[in-house]
């Protein structure tokens, strides 16, 4: 089953799950396998909250979450997988650096990287000596990595290396400032995350508020919520109420998510 819709997917123009969406996750599956799973389980939540609740529209609204939901946690290991491997960049430029004096060339710098390094630094390098294997540029291939990363350090490697390839010179030092550079910047963001930590908890206070009221409200007396459930106009305030909801998400994640 899941070979035909994988088949399905690579056939169509669009696909809810792309094969670069779930790699840039660290997630070795297909395509297939996710939308397979994401149905299954949305199946079980329609079959469950049906059966408890005696509201299938109710199961339905809670099933159509779920595709949703797995958006949201492919978002989550995205953003997650990047920001370990930015923290991880310092010491992954130290080690290139050490390989440079030790007499390694910078492909094999790169490589040794690919070995010895944690997840996901290790694995993105591997890609960076395989494309390089086969014929990419080394510089169009870091540079792709760090457009794929979303790092700007790591953009800084690609930007000495182009230059040290142009006019020469001792890279390693290059790398040496480069890497003090990003610990700096690296002790900035941790001071800066940990004063936009309570704004964080906040957020998050607010956000999980509205549903936890409306599951209790709906534990302890269904019938408060039926005009809301049971009705068109009260249909209509719940997707107000998404809409508006998911622009106060958005509005306060900017607010509290500090880049610089």
């Amino acid at each position: 089953m899941v070979e035909r819709v994988d088949d399905l997917l690579r056939r169509s123009s669009w696909t809810p799950f792309g094969a670069k969406e779930l790699e840039l996750a660290g997630l070795r599956i297909t395509p297939g396998n996710v939308v397979v799973l994401v149905a299954a389980v949305a199946a079980s939540v329609l079959s469950v909250v049906t059966l408890l609740t005696g509201s299938f529209w109710l199961g339905l609204a809670l099933a159509l979450l779920v595709p949703v939901g797995a958006k949201v946690y492919l978002f989550i290991l995205t953003d997650r997988r990047r920001t370990l491997f930015t923290k991880q960049l310092d010491d992954t430029v130290q080690m290139i650096a050490s390989a440079l004096r030790a007499g390694f060339s910078f492909p094999q710098a790169l490589d040794a990287v690919a070995r010895d390094a944690d997840s996901p630094t290790a694995e993105e390098f591997a890609r960076i000596i395989n494309e390089n294997r086969i014929g990419r540029d080394l510089v169009v291939a870091i540079e792709q990595t760090a457009d794929r990363m979303a790092s700007d350090d790591f953009r800084w490697v690609a930007e000495a290396v182009a230059i040290h390839r142009d006019t020469g010179g001792n890279l390693n030092e290059v790398l040496d400032r480069v890497g003090a550079t990003m610990r700096e910047r690296n002790q900035l963001r941790e001071q800066v995350g940990a004063l936009a930590a309570e704004g964080k908890l906040s957020a998050i206070v607010l956000m999980i508020l509205p549903i936890a009221l409306a599951a209790f409200y709906y534990w302890i007396n269904a019938g408060y919520m039926a005009p809301l459930i049971g009705t068109s106009l009260g249909w209509a305030l719940l997707g107000a109420s998404v809409v508006l909801y998911i622009i106060g998400g958005l509005w306060m994640r900017a607010i509290v998510n500090v880049k610089f």
